[in-house]
Parts: C-alpha cells; sequence; structure tokens
C-alpha cells in the first residue's frame, strides 16, 4: 500500500513536528508526507497523489481536517485514512480509531477498506453530521474562539443556551411533511458530534439513511439528563428529542442563517436541500471495528 500523509501547516510547528516523527516512526507503508496550510492547497495535492498511484489520503488533523480532505475524495479510487489529531475527532471516533496517533496507525494491519455513504446539503458534502440551530450557534461561536477542547466548547453552550430561541421550520422527510419549532436540527450519517457527544447514537454510514434529530425547547431542569444521554449513547430515548430516518430531507427556515457541516460553521440560505450520496467514499477502517 502507497499513502500520503496530509499534515496541516497550521497547527503548530512544535505539534506538525511531533506527528511527522510518529508517522515515520510507525509507519510500514511506503508513505510521503504533504504540508498543507490553505484548503486550497489540498486539490494540486491530490492531483500530485492521483500520478503518484496513492492508494490512501490520511488525513492529519482534526473534524475539520477530515472534511476538506474527505469531501475531495468522495467518488474517487483513492481510501480516506485518518490519524485524529484534533479537539473533537468525532468521525475518528465513530469508526472506532484510537485517539493516540501511533495506536492509529498500527489498528489498521488488516488494511481494511469499506465504502460508506455520504451527504450533500445544497450540494455541498459532509461526511458525518449538519446541523442548523444551537448547535450551528456553538459551532460558529467555538470556530472563533482561540481556546479548543470539551471545556470550551461546553462553557460556550452553557453561556448561549439561556437566550438562545428556538425557531419555526418546515421539514419534509421522504415526502412526509410537518412543521415544528426546534433548538436544534441534526442530520446524521454518523453518530456523534465529537468528544463521545453521540447526537444520532443509531446512526450507521451504510445503511442508505440519514439520521433527522430534532431537540425541542428544553428546560434547566431537563438539560442534566439529556447532556447524560448525550454522552452515554442514549439521546434517542431523552425527553424532548425525535428522531426520524430518511434519504431526501428539505428545511425551510425564515432566513438564511449559520449551519455546521462536519462541525465546520457555514451560511446557508433559508431552503436546505440534504441528501444521501450511497457508497461514495472508500474509508479505512482499523481492525477492531465490526459496524459503522
Amino acid at each position: 500500500m502507497k499513502a500520503l500523509f496530509i499534515v496541516n501547516r497550521r497547527s503548530g510547528v512544535r505539534r506538525r513536528r511531533d506527528i511527522t516523527a510518529i508517522i515515520r516512526e510507525s509507519c510500514a507503508w511506503d508513505y510521503g508526507i504533504a504540508e498543507s496550510e490553505r484548503k486550497e492547497d489540498l486539490d494540486w495535492i491530490l492531483e500530485e497523489a492521483a500520478r503518484s498511484s496513492v492508494d490512501v489520503v490520511f488525513a492529519v488533523g482534526g473534524d475539520g481536517t477530515v472534511h476538506e480532505v474527505a469531501k475531495r475524495l468522495i467518488g474517487r479510487t483513492f481510501a480516506l485514512g485518518i490519524l485524529p489529531t484534533g479537539s473533537g475527532n468525532g468521525f475518528a471516533r465513530h469508526i472506532g480509531l484510537p485517539m493516540n496517533a501511533r495506536q492509529s496507525l498500527q489498528s489498521f494491519s488488516k488494511m481494511r477498506i469499506e465504502t460508506i455513504d455520504t451527504a450533500a446539503v445544497n450540494g455541498i458534502p459532509f461526511i458525518g453530521t449538519m446541523g442548523i440551530g444551537f448547535d450551528a450557534w456553538v459551532a460558529e461561536q467555538f470556530a472563533a474562539s482561540s481556546v479548543r477542547g470539551l471545556l470550551t466548547y461546553a462553557a460556550i453552550a452553557v453561556r448561549g443556551f439561556l437566550r438562545y430561541e428556538p425557531a419555526e421550520y418546515d421539514i419534509t422527510i421522504d415526502g412526509e411533511h410537518r412543521r415544528l419549532r426546534a433548538l436544534i436540527i441534526a442530520i446524521a450519517n454518523s453518530s456523534q458530534y465529537g468528544n463521545n457527544a453521540r447526537i444520532a447514537p443509531l446512526a450507521s454510514l451504510q445503511d442508505g439513511l440519514l439520521d433527522v434529530v430534532v431537540v425541542d425547547r428544553l428546560s434547566p431542569t431537563a438539560i442534566p439528563a439529556a447532556g447524560a444521554r448525550l454522552f452515554h449513547g442514549s439521546l434517542n430515548r431523552a425527553r424532548g428529542v425525535s428522531m426520524k430516518r430518511g434519504s431526501h430531507i428539505v428545511i425551510r427556515r425564515a432566513s438564511a442563517g449559520p449551519a455546521h457541516l462536519d462541525g465546520e460553521p457555514i451560511t446557508l440560505g433559508d431552503t436546505l436541500t440534504i441528501d444521501l450520496v450511497p457508497r461514495s467514499l472508500r474509508v479505512l477502517l482499523p481492525d477492531s471495528i465490526e459496524r459503522v
């Protein structure tokens, strides 16, 4: 196997040096390392990879890096590999990767590659989760923060919760329409946001369906129980949370506004059309994973 590791140059000199050292010490395959400073660099890096007959392209970083690399591999012969070095690592956790970089590299001895579903909203790809409402607002605030990690994310969410107002939405799932008021609408191909916060604990990457999670306005007394279920993988049983599955979802809201794709903030229009793209991305999986 021939692998290419794409390392984000903006992650800091020391961190970049450490991860490249781990790759050199632990990788048993023929490999190369490419450093990327801007998202636009990825296009020419992948063109070079195609000319070099690379089999697996590793996204070295967090969910943002994985998102940018993965969406460029959809429909191509490359397989996506992940070396998780971010703060949340939601997609990496879903597929069962160890959070230790050296252990992650050692987990691929069987060279198991599976083809998974992806999705797109208004033609823009994502591989794990997308959302609108309060979680999109939190993602926007988190992206602007200079301090990463779960504690920062939680602090932003707590500060914003009391003043964030739910909105009205029209939502159609595979032709079934309803109007609702929601704090969060999440569309999940994989199960979690990151840090084991499982917004859609039953989601699968190969079932041909997206999980639509609607969270109502929660009372202050209901928040601790919902938070516990989020991290215990039982949010589907929480009061004020409903889930439905479908492959074609249309959401209409009053105006354009924030959304997030794989945790990355983006502004989208008042009408969101989300479609599953079945079996469209090849992914290198760790030996231990049984179901994705």
